[in-house]
């Protein structure tokens, strides 16, 4: 019983993602050529993710199939790739753990500069680089000594710079770290 209604669900699916495509003016070939490239592709790369509930699996497979068929307005070619390319992330198999300010066993990227900056707070070179880095931009400054001497999180030290976004507090924090590494030789 269990797979029958699996089998009606994934039919009346199909047929929703279909009718979406033609409510896009989209031409039939083309929806069938993304539709059949997304299922393949997924099959190819391995176990597929799967959601718990119907509909969390309705919205995000109607998502998906959205975007790809409004790519499609714009290029066949790219809606393919762009196809096989969520066919990989729906698997579970793109890294997307680099995007991250974290590794996966919960390590900070920073974690070289900050052991540094611990066992080196009276080494002369550093005391060199902080003198310079407060000369040279009193922000890359704050933020150093927010990071790396009072350890506080993003959102703390978004907090003390009037609500600064963690994206430029990260592009800042990145310019000290490759600043730091290549000045100290960590």
């Amino acid at each position: 019983m269990k797979n029958i209604k699996s089998l009606v669900f994934n039919i009346a699916e199909t047929l929703l993602i279909f009718l979406i495509g033609r409510l896009l003016c989209l031409p039939i070939n083309d929806i069938i050529t993304i539709m059949i490239t997304f299922m393949i592709s997924r099959a190819c790369f391995g176990q597929p993710l799967h959601f718990k509930t119907w509909y969390r699996c309705l919205v995000w497979s109607l998502l998906v199939l959205l975007s790809l068929f409004l790519i499609l307005k714009v290029d066949l070619t790219i809606s393919i790739l762009f196809a096989i390319f969520s066919a990989l992330i729906m698997t579970g198999k793109g890294n997307v753990e680099d995007m991250y300010l974290w590794k996966p066993n919960g390590e900070s990227k920073y974690k070289d500069i900050e052991e540094y900056v611990k066992y080196n707070m009276t080494n002369k070179i550093l005391i060199d680089f902080e003198e310079n880095l407060q000369k040279r931009d009193n922000l890359l400054y704050i933020i150093y000594k927010y990071k790396f001497h009072e350890h506080l999180s993003f959102g703390q030290i978004s907090e003390k710079l009037d609500g600064m976004e963690n994206v430029r507090i990260v592009e800042k924090l990145d310019q000290i770290a490759l600043a730091i590494r290549i000045h100290c030789g960590i």
